[in-house]
């Protein structure tokens, strides 16, 4: 018989996230769970009525889903209001950071429609961008073709399972990726089997902020990240020399009534190391 009362671990395997997400979702979310003295109990029952009930929305795979199709429903006007503004400067403040080679491959994960990818194949070898929608993949395909570009593969894929062999790539880029992830530190995981002895992850998102609306109509799950969980984040998932810094520049959003949101950027390195 299922055991009733669950610890913070067996709550975390019930739900599919590590146990350092689900401490996050507590002080995000409305979970069903009582704190006795410094330990978090959970009942099963009431953790599945939860589930059930879609109050997990932001927290389970089927939130990843309505990312997916956020994504693809906005992807024409998500194209040419938002990345055409602000591409190539933002471009030029990651590639100030992160030291760039010509035979380096390079994988963007969470391309969308390529600005990045774009930029990464005009000083790389290979690039090959991923994303779960189809319709950023077809606006990115359409921006390789007009600017010639025959070194950039684009892959339909979730970040959390990548189809490629482990050591595939020199330079793994995640680009306002994370705070669409259920599961940060397993996609981070993935990212660090992907990379090459030594290879480097690169990670652009925003910092924590306290504008909710976005979860609800920008499909963000994640209110960002502090510095510090980020840096832990790439510790557990099994990188070194790990930085965090600001980017230098912020995120503008705006809700349906016209309510902007103007949020600080971050950006975190860290390196896969020798075995």
């Amino acid at each position: 018989m299922p055991k009733e009362v669950l610890n913070l671990e067996e709550a975390s395997e019930l739900l599919g996230v590590s146990t350092k997400t689900l401490l996050k979702i507590l002080r995000e979310a409305e979970v069903p769970a009582r704190k006795i003295g410094r330990e978090w109990r959970f009942y099963r029952q009431a953790l599945l009525h939860w589930l059930a009930s879609g109050n997990s929305l932001a927290y389970t795979s089927a939130a990843e889903q309505g990312v997916k199709d956020y994504f693809d429903q906005v992807a024409p006007s998500y194209h040419e209001t938002r990345v055409q503004q602000y591409a190539k400067d933002f471009c030029d403040l990651i590639f100030a950071q992160v030291p760039l080679e010509p035979g380096m491959s390079v994988a963007d994960i969470g391309c969308g429609t390529g600005y990045l990818t774009k930029a990464l194949a005009e000083r790389v070898a290979k690039v090959t961008g991923v994303d779960a929608s189809t319709e950023m993949l077809a606006i990115a395909r359409r921006e390789m073709a007009q600017a010639n570009l025959t070194n950039v593969e684009l892959v339909n894929a979730e970040a959390a399972h990548l189809p490629f062999p482990t050591s595939s790539f020199d330079l793994v880029f995640a680009s306002l990726l994370l705070h669409h992830i259920s599961d940060p530190v397993e996609v981070l995981t993935e990212f660090h089997r992907v990379l090459k002895t030594n290879g480097q992850v690169v990670i652009v998102d925003v910092k924590e902020h306290q504008h909710h609306w976005v979860k609800t109509e920008k499909h963000d799950l994640w209110l960002g990240f502090s510095p510090a969980e980020l840096a832990e984040w790439l510790q557990e998932a099994g990188f070194r020399e790990e930085r965090v810094q600001d980017l230098g520049c912020d995120c503008y959003t705006t809700n349906s009534q016209g309510r902007a949101a103007q949020i600080k950027m971050i950006l975190a390195t860290g390196r896969k190391p020798a075995t």
